[in-house]
């Protein structure tokens, strides 16, 4: 049989799920008066297991949003590779990715092979960016051609 985790480990986790999902201080202070608390110290085990379930709950969720921002950038940078890198058709799949990857990284400025510690609102300016840049780009191209037709 598991062993219960001592109310001082719960309020350890409490802490950390509460920093994962980016929980504002007077946020935090609120769900605990919601529980009849000013503190977490001054909850019981039960209260702390709960409002740990309720954290990690939301901790999912974000996760799940956070892989389909991450998705989103990928289409995004491999669209605007596709447009400006040769022989971009004719790389493998994997390198593709990892070559995507490597551009994200770089537009947001984390270390190289960090590409899951760019944060949700950086994944969502970065795809905005990539998308109006291969759309620009679309845009240029065309009128290039337009200027060449007009010229000949």
């Amino acid at each position: 049989m598991k062993e219960q985790p001592s109310k001082q480990q719960l309020i350890r986790r409490l802490h950390t799920l509460r920093g994962i999902v980016g929980m504002s201080q007077d946020n935090y202070y609120d769900m605990l008066e919601s529980c009849g608390a000013e503190s977490s110290k001054d909850l019981d085990v039960e209260q702390l297991e709960k409002l740990c379930r309720f954290l990690a709950g939301m901790c999912d969720k974000g996760t799940e949003q956070a892989e389909r921002l991450r998705r989103g950038l990928l289409r995004a940078v491999c669209q605007f590779c596709q447009r400006t890198v040769d022989g971009w058709d004719q790389m493998p799949d994997d390198i593709r990715i990892a070559y995507a990857k490597g551009v994200a990284c770089r537009a947001a400025q984390v270390g190289q092979n960090h590409f899951n510690r760019i944060g949700n609102d950086r994944l969502r300016s970065l795809t905005f960016a990539f998308s109006k840049r291969a759309k620009d780009m679309d845009g240029v191209l065309a009128a290039a051609m337009d200027i060449l037709a007009i010229s000949n």
